[in-house]
This record gives structure tokens, sequence and C-alpha cells, in this order.
């Protein structure tokens, strides 16, 4: 073994050597380079403090500076000029082109020196998103209105290009298609002629929508088939947990489109989906109800598999508050007679969910009673009328003593 290392051992050393050599200018090919000398670099050019409300709308030029030095830890390819848009504000301003000073290098020139930018306001705006149709489906086929949701969406941009846009859109191509196309796609823009909006950089978005994707569904029918968008109802049965309340069941998607002949269709105005059993809930639950298990006339059919939530949201039944104090005041006295004892402040209980009684102050409540037509005298158990919030009730009746005398001529 000691022989055959020792086997040409200066063709080794030597091999180990250049690759030591060539391993350590391979790892310095990416290490800074120095600025020695006079040198002409093309160095990129970038905005500084510009304001969140204010979008550039000029394409940013290459600069070209002539730079004098010598600083080994310079890094060449990490200078760079700027300018500074503090406090800048729409229109078209003249700006200084800089370069921050670096240790043992001078600037000797830098081209352009000066740069005039447009600068346009950030705005947004909430457009229709519109879907463009291309193409033909498969023979014996027809394609649907198409369903997108959401159906809008908020775009956050340069002011002059929004204020001349009315819709944002999404392109579908139909060709050769036999069956339901369903997929979000990108929401894109387009001018009056039908090219792409772009800013001053076309490698740039300068709109952003919110959401930038929206879900597009194109039925893909027979031909000779109509479709109808029908609302769902749902209905439920049992009662909730003790204390609880079914306080809403709504069902999503709302509505569902559905696809038959004309005869089919006719008369076919909901789609009735339940009864859902909520009894003993006693927090929010979603039932999911398959397409496939869902009864529809003959002749109708959905146009592809879904799934139907119908989202129960429970909540805390209706609670008591008891209210003391309340003054009574009264109404209606007739010509001649007279109050003749304050009514005594009464105390009623109320009823009502947990944020609309908690809510309630004493104030909201108005009591009075009703003089109309009595004499003087006394008048226990007089009923006693009251004002309440909405969604509050009175839990018993509230009842005052009246007492009435004849009006004294003084």
């Amino acid at each position: 073994m000691r022989e055959m290392l020792k086997r040409n051992l200066g063709y080794k050393t030597i091999s180990l050597v250049l690759a030591l050599l060539f391993w350590l200018w391979v790892t310095n090919q990416g290490s800074s380079q120095g600025l020695y000398g006079d040198q002409n670099l093309t160095v990129p050019l970038v905005l500084r403090n510009q304001p969140s409300n204010i979008i550039v709308m000029t394409k940013l030029p290459a600069i070209h500076v002539r730079l004098q030095g010598n600083n080994p830890n310079v890094n060449v390819k990490d200078l760079f000029a700027y300018v500074d848009l503090s406090g800048s504000t729409p229109g078209e301003h003249s700006y200084v082109i800089k370069m921050d000073p670096q240790p043992q290098i001078k600037i000797l020139d830098l081209q352009p020196q000066n740069l005039t930018l447009q600068l346009d306001s950030v705005q947004e705006k909430t457009l229709p998103v519109h879907v463009n149709l291309s193409g033909t489906p498969a023979d014996g086929f027809q394609a649907a209105d198409p369903i997108v949701r959401p159906q809008v969406v908020n775009v956050r941009g340069p002011g002059s290009i929004l204020s001349v846009l009315d819709k944002a859109i999404v392109e579908v191509s139909l060709t050769g298609a036999n069956a339901t196309i369903q997929n979000p796609l990108p929401v894109l823009f387009r001018d009056k002629n039908g090219h792409p909006v772009y800013g001053p950089d076309p490698s740039v978005n300068v709109l952003t929508a919110s959401p930038n994707t929206v879900d597009v569904i194109v039925t893909i029918q027979s031909k000779g088939l109509a479709s109808k968008d029908i609302p769902i109802k749902v209905t439920t049965k049992g009662t909730p947990a003790k204390g609880m309340v079914l306080k809403s069941i709504t069902p999503s998607p709302p509505s569902v489109i559905v696809y038959g002949t004309p005869a089919a269709l006719k008369g076919f105005d909901a789609l009735n989906l339940g009864p859902v059993d909520i009894s003993n809930l006693s927090v929010d639950k979603v039932f999911p109800i398959a397409s496939d298990k869902v009864s529809l006339p003959t002749g109708v059919s959905f146009g592809m598999s879904m799934t139907f939530n119908l989202v129960a949201q429970i909540g805390q039944g209706p609670i008591e508050k008891t209210i003391s104090g309340l003054p009574v005041t009264v109404k209606n006295l007739a010509l001649g007679v007279d109050q003749d004892q304050p009514i005594q402040p009464l105390t009623v209980t109320i009823r009502g969910l947990p944020d609309a009684v908690n809510a309630v102050t004493p104030d909201q409540i108005q009591l009075w009673v009703d003089a109309s037509g009595l004499v003087p005298g006394s008048y226990p158990n007089t009923r006693v009328y009251y004002q309440l919030p909405p969604g509050i009730e009175m839990v018993i009746p509230p009842e005052a003593t009246l007492s009435l005398k004849a009006h004294q001529i003084q």
C-alpha cells in the first residue's frame, strides 16, 4: 500500500496544487470587485423616500458615472445612484441625481445629472369583473352564461389610469370544451382598444387587484337546454340547546343555476334544502350537502357536482334585565283636571337577546299613563304604556296608581 502511494508522487503533488488553485479562483469569482484608478460604470437608479400615495410614471434610466479612487473594499456591483422623493406631489418634477460618497473615491462625472419624473397619485377603485369568452365548444354543446365569484374587485394604481378603467377582465377559452369549465383565473386589465395596460416599465405591474384571482364557472351543456338561476331555501328541525337560539341559517352559495328543457324548468322557482337537524346545538355548525344527494324535478340537473354549505349560527337565547327608578308621565289630562300626587318611579323587567338587552339604558325606556276622559279621583292598577328600543320586550306590563284632582283657580 505504501509503495502504491509513493508511485507517481510528483504528478500527484502537482495535480493537488492545481486543484487548490482552481478552487481558489472559482470561489473568488463572486467576491468584491474593488475600485482602482479611473473607471466608467453604469449603475442603477433607485428611488428614496417615495411617499406611499405616489407612483412614478416615468421609466428610470441607467446612470453613467466615472469614478476615480483606490479602494479594494468597495464592490462596484453595489454602487447605485438615487433621487430623493421626500415630500413629492403628483405632477411633473425635476430631481437631482445623487450618489453617496465612498471612502477614497471621487466622482468625476455623472450623467445625467438631473431627471424629470412624472408622478401620479395612488388611488383605489372598485371594478366589476367581466369574462371574455373565446372559441367555441365541441359539436353539440353550448356554453351558458359565465358565473364569476366575486363579481367585483378592488383595484389600486395610478389615478390617471384608474379614471379611464371601467372593468377588470378574465379570459376563458371555450375551444373544444365538452364539460363545465371551473378555474381560478387571474384578473387582467385592458384599455378601450383591448390592449394590456402597462405603466412606464412593462415588466412592472402598476395595477393590483384584490383579490388578484377570481373563480369562474362556465357550464358546458348539450344544445337545446335552458338554464335558470334559482334561490336556495333552507328548513330546519329540532331546537338548539337550552338557553340558545338559532340566529340564522344561510346557504352558500345563496343560489344555483340549474339546467333542463324550458318545460321542465317552468314553475321550478326555488331549491329547498333540508330539513337540517339543529337539535341541542350550542355553537355554530356547517351542514354540507352534496349536489348528488339533492332531489331535482324530472328533466332538471345541476351543471356540475358541487357542495352546498348550510351555515347555522347559534347564539345565546333571550335574557332578562331589571331596571329601577323609571319615571312615569301623565298624558291627555282633561280640562279642569290636574295630577294630584306624582306617580312613584317604577321597576320593570325587560327581555331580549344579550347584545340588545345589555345595551339598554334607563333613558331609552319611556313610561306614561293615559288620563283621557278621567275625572278627579284615585285610579289604582292603571295601565302604563311604554316605548322600548328595537328587539326589546316587556316581561310584565307595568301598572301604577294615578291620583287626579280638580284644577284649583288661584
